[in-house]
């Protein structure tokens, strides 16, 4: 343990502040992780995730196969049609690779899968070092499309963090302190195939084809990162558009005039991430502390007969000098329709328009 000696009067005491949470729907047996890292960022970090899967049933042992989506804009759907770069848990099941711990997992069970980019998909350098990951959990070694598959609920989390250096009291030595390195981290819930923005989800129960991120500012102190994961089905193209906008709710004028505004196409299964996304996408040197980012479908295109168009995002404020991140989970402008999970609930009139078919299945062998 290196020791740096420091007066009390010089130290500076750094307290992790966990906010309180409303519960949320996440179980699914088809789930997003919006972003995911094995990798070097700004500053000195170097990023890592850790993905913690957790059986909800009661009664079944489940199995689960993970999906790779590589960020950099390309076309990842071919990931989505064959298993050959799938990770999961039975050497019989026709995955890539292979990790034990993702077969039968208990009834309530959790398991832990530490750095899965680091130590699989990018174990060779030869594949980007961040991106998506789509998780399928169904029952316990049944996964052969031969009539026996069962599909399972499940719940994924994962944590992404960097070491960083913290100093705390020496206990032998009064008024000194011990320099120690520990993380910084954040927890990033994986989205139910059910919870996506969708394209065709707008009437007038409200508008679910864009989501909002808040709190976005950019200074010498602070970066925002935005980043976007196409989660239509394998064959469908999204053209997505970035939008921030002022304090007062005006959008931000562009200096040609109009709107400030940012259009992307995001080919099938594919992941983008702007960093510091106010200074590179809109010329920011220093914006506003109260921007909020609208992220919308704008349009789509398919090679699929029947498309199933869905869309998550996802946003990073982050401590520029010490990298510690708060991940900024991205919200629907309308409310939850109680009538749409609860058939005798009274509020409102009509359905909720929500994405009703999953856009992903498991491809056979």
């Amino acid at each position: 343990m290196f020791r740096r000696v420091f007066t009390a009067g010089l130290a500076a005491l750094l307290f992790l502040v966990a906010a309180p949470a409303t519960a949320q729907f996440l179980a699914a047996d088809l789930i997003y992780l919006p972003a995911a890292a094995s990798t070097g960022g700004a500053n000195g970090s170097q990023w890592r995730s850790d993905l913690y899967i957790t059986n909800v049933d009661t009664e079944d042992a489940i199995d689960v196969a993970l999906v790779y989506a590589p960020t950099g804009l390309t076309n990842n759907g071919s990931r989505f049609i064959t298993r050959d770069t799938w990770l999961g848990g039975r050497e019989g099941d026709g995955f890539g690779y292979i990790d034990p711990i993702l077969a039968d997992i208990p009834p309530g069970g959790t398991v832990i899968l530490r750095d899965p980019i680091g130590n699989y998909w990018n174990a060779n350098g030869n594949v980007p070092d961040s991106g998506g990951i789509v998780l399928f959990a169904y029952e316990a070694n049944t996964l052969e499309d031969d009539g026996t598959r069962v599909l399972k609920n499940a719940i994924l989390n994962t944590r992404v963090y960097t070491p960083n250096t913290f100093y705390q009291p020496d206990p032998d030595n009064e008024g000194e302190f011990i320099e120690v390195v520990g993380t910084y981290g954040q927890t990033l819930p994986g989205v139910p195939w059910y919870n996506l923005a969708d394209s065709s989800a707008v009437g007038e129960n409200g508008d679910f084809s864009f989501q909002m991120l808040t709190g976005a500012t950019e200074n010498e102190e602070v970066r925002y990162n935005v980043g976007i994961f196409n989660a239509s089905d394998p064959l469908t193209t999204l053209n997505v558009q970035i939008q921030p906008f002022q304090g007062n709710g005006e959008p931000f004028p562009s200096a040609a005039g109009g709107d400030m505004l940012f259009q992307v196409t995001v080919p099938p299964g594919g992941h983008v991430q702007y960093n510091s996304v106010l200074l590179t996408l809109f010329g920011f040197a220093v914006a506003p502390d109260d921007v909020r980012i609208d992220i919308s479908i704008v349009n789509w295109a398919s090679g699929n007969s029947e498309p199933v168009v869905g869309m998550t995002t996802y946003g990073n404020y982050l401590d520029s000098t010490t990298n510690d991140p708060i991940a900024i989970l991205p919200a629907f402008a309308y409310p939850y329709n109680v009538e749409c999970q609860w058939e005798n609930a009274k509020s409102g009139s009509g359905s909720g328009g929500r994405m009703t078919r999953r856009p992903l299945e498991i491809p056979p062998r």
